[in-house]
This record gives structure tokens, sequence and C-alpha cells, in this order.
């Protein structure tokens, strides 16, 4: 595959998976949206620590796909979720790479502004999610699929409008997404940073 972009991970995700038995049949669902410019962009993205958004979005996305598998779950709609998931626009943590792209993608670095509770990244990013999800990739969304992305950050969803998970593919994102994040957490203080509740320069 090739790619527009180059990428912020010192691996390339797919490279790793590729010798898995699932693989072809995960890849065969998430093709396109893979090869998208515009999700080619999040491989810029900074994420958890020096993670991209591409690199997390395809682990979630292949974890909760065999997840599925194993237990008779509707896969694709969770390849296509763990996939879409993170598909924010605004990027909460800034970098040199945020440079090549337009301003829309890093302005609430350009326009700071105190944010509410409610405003921060942990709250917003899901409804940004499905939102820049319904603009790029609608053909392939579903009343599970999209109420498996704005909830993905439950408990924290219960303070948004769609406040909880309301289905398995809802559930099985809800679960993955928690557990690969917490392998990148190294102290209990970080938690904070990682949901998108206080800026790097805040723990310091």
């Amino acid at each position: 595959m090739k790619y527009k972009y180059n990428c912020i991970d010192e691996k390339e995700i797919l490279d790793i998976y590729k010798s898995d038995p699932n693989f072809k049949s995960w890849y065969k669902i998430v093709r396109k949206i893979l090869h998208s410019n515009e999700f080619q962009k999040r491989r810029l993205f900074k994420h958890h620590e020096f993670e991209s958004v591409w690199h997390h979005s395809i682990i979630v996305s292949f974890e909760s796909y065999k997840y599925a598998l194993k237990r008779g779950f509707n896969a694709e709609n969770c390849a296509i979720a763990g996939l879409l998931h993170d598909f924010y626009t605004r990027v909460w943590q800034d970098g040199i790479e945020m440079s090549i792209l337009d301003d829309k993608y890093r302005d609430r670095f350009i326009n700071v502004r105190k944010t509410k509770l409610v405003e921060k990244h942990a709250f917003t990013h899901p409804v940004e999610a499905l939102d820049n999800a319904r603009i790029y990739f609608k053909k392939y969304l579903n009343k599970d699929i999209e109420n498996a992305i704005v909830t993905h950050m439950f408990p924290l969803s219960l303070l948004n409008k769609v406040k909880l998970p309301n289905n398995t593919t809802s559930f099985v994102i809800t679960y993955i997404d928690k557990k690969v994040s917490m392998n990148v957490i190294k102290s209990i203080k970080r938690i904070l940073k990682y949901t998108g509740l206080v800026h790097e320069k805040e723990l310091n």
C-alpha cells in the first residue's frame, strides 16, 4: 500500500498484522477506508504517547474484528466502527507534522480558549468522529456502528446527548479501545492526559 503521508509511528502496524490468518478478511472490509486520503492523514495525528491515530485505530479495528468473530458478533460492524471511532478532526496533541495540514485540524492550538469540562477532547471527540465519518464514509455506517463510535468513551458518554452503548458492536469497541489504550499508560497520573482531560503541559 502506498501512503501519501509519512507515519509518526516507528513501525507500520499493517505490516505487523499481515501474517495473521484473519488479516485478509478484515482488510477486504476496511481497505477503501484505509486507502482514502482523509483517513491517511491520521498517520500524522498524535494519539497516545508516540502512537498515531492511524496506528491506534487499526489496532482497535482488527482486535475488535477478531473478538467479534470468536463470539459470533457482527465482525464487519466491529471492523468499521473500530477504524472510525477516533476519526475526529480537531487534533488534541499538536506537533510539527500538523504544519503540512489545513488549519482546521489544529484550530484548538491556533485559537486557544479556556474550555469547560464537557468541551474537553475526552467528551467531544466521539461526536466529532461520528460527524466526520458521516461526511467521508456514510455508506459504511449503520445505527449500530454510529452508536459504537459516539459512545466508545463510556462512562464519559453519560454527559453527552447519546449516552449508552446499546448493541454488541458498541460494547466490543468500548471494551477493546480501553484494553488497547491501557497498554500505553506508563503511570496512573497519565490517564488524565490519555483521555484528553488535561494537556501535557498541565502535568509538568
